[in-house]
């Protein structure tokens, strides 16, 4: 009997389930990463988002300075 031949016949002792609980387990711990994932990709367009508002104020701010000094007020 080749090796090729002795794994085929011994294939089916081979394929066994893990406990009901090892499953629950690990798709509780899928669910929370996916749900970090979620929570990431949120902060990271709030803090673009306070960015972009902080770059507009400070553009406000020197335009208002530019004209204010530019005309003397």
């Amino acid at each position: 009997m080749e090796l090729f031949e002795f794994f085929q016949k011994q294939e089916k002792l081979l394929q066994e389930a893990p406990p009901e609980r090892v499953w629950k387990r690990l798709e509780a711990k899928l669910e929370h990463r996916r749900k970090r994932k979620q929570h990431r990709s949120i902060r990271f367009l709030q803090t673009g988002a306070v960015l972009v508002l902080l770059l507009l104020l400070l553009l406000a701010a020197v335009l208002v300075w530019y004209f204010a000094h530019r005309e003397g007020l």
